[in-house]
């Protein structure tokens, strides 16, 4: 392994939009993986145009896939961001002048989430420090959780003061499948006693509360608003998929009787 080397890795699927602008912030590190999950678009074209070093990986969820990933890079120290995000110039100086004399084993970053072109400050969405941008390969794993995945670093942790861009939804569309995923994902996470009509509308109910009002998503506008239903809206179908999986629902047909008269 060559020592202090600093590789970047970038997990993808369709987002030829955006990754050009994602690689070429990340054009500091000694090298750029795209970890592509199943791109049918422009995305490893344009990563390889710009000689970035192409893996193609299995999506098994977003924590086991992550691990999978950095179980390929060859590098001291790791460098993460999504495709949709982009590190500015402010923080890829901070992480630089870091790795002069490093004094922690991963370093997190606050998150700055744009819905529709606008930043969101409010809605559960700002502050958020998710998993690190910056880690010692040998020190820091994801959890195995599908979605909403943490991390397990073994050494000291610190965060970083700069900032960083995220384009997590650049359209209505896309929210509506960012719901489907993250509803099917957490489905299956779900416990089956807790499949239940009565979960599904109260768990529904509070993420819309909670976004809207006990994160104070009002001071968003239309947008936290959003925001909320898209939450209530998740987390609803996650119950009703893990109940229809239980009782056995999908794809099923009833006998039609021979009149309904």
């Amino acid at each position: 392994m060559q020592n202090n080397k600093v590789v970047a890795y970038v997990m993808t699927k369709n987002e030829e939009s955006i990754i050009g602008q994602c690689i070429d912030a990340l054009k500091w590190t000694d090298e750029i993986v795209i970890a592509d999950t199943g791109s049918t678009d422009k995305t490893i074209e344009i990563a390889k145009e710009k000689g970035c070093r192409v893996i193609h990986v299995d999506f098994k969820g977003f924590g086991p896939t992550r691990n999978e990933i950095i179980n390929q890079i060859d590098a001291d120290w790791i460098v993460c961001f999504d495709a949709d995000e982009i590190c500015t110039e402010g923080l890829a100086n901070e992480i630089q002048e870091v790795l002069k004399n490093p004094q922690a084993d991963a370093y997190l970053a606050n998150r700055l989430t744009y819905l529709l072109g606008k930043p969101i400050y409010h809605s559960g969405w700002y502050p958020d420090y998710r998993h690190a941008v910056l880690f010692r390969k040998n020190r820091y794993r994801y959890t195995d959780r599908t979605v909403h995945e943490s991390y397990i670093c073994d050494g000291r942790v610190e965060k970083f003061n700069e900032v960083f861009a995220h384009f997590s939804v650049r359209s209505l569309d896309q929210l509506m499948k960012k719901e489907e995923q993250y509803a099917r994902l957490g489905a299956d996470n779900l416990k089956e006693s807790k499949a239940t009509v009565m979960n599904a509308l109260s768990h529904s109910a509070w993420a819309f509360i909670r976004h809207f009002i006990v994160r104070k998503g009002f001071l968003d506008g239309w947008r936290g608003f959003i925001i909320a239903a898209s939450n209530a809206h998740s987390s609803l179908f996650k119950y009703m998929m893990a109940i229809e999986k239980k009782q056995g629902l999908k794809g099923k047909i009833a006998s039609v009787p021979k009149s309904y008269k």
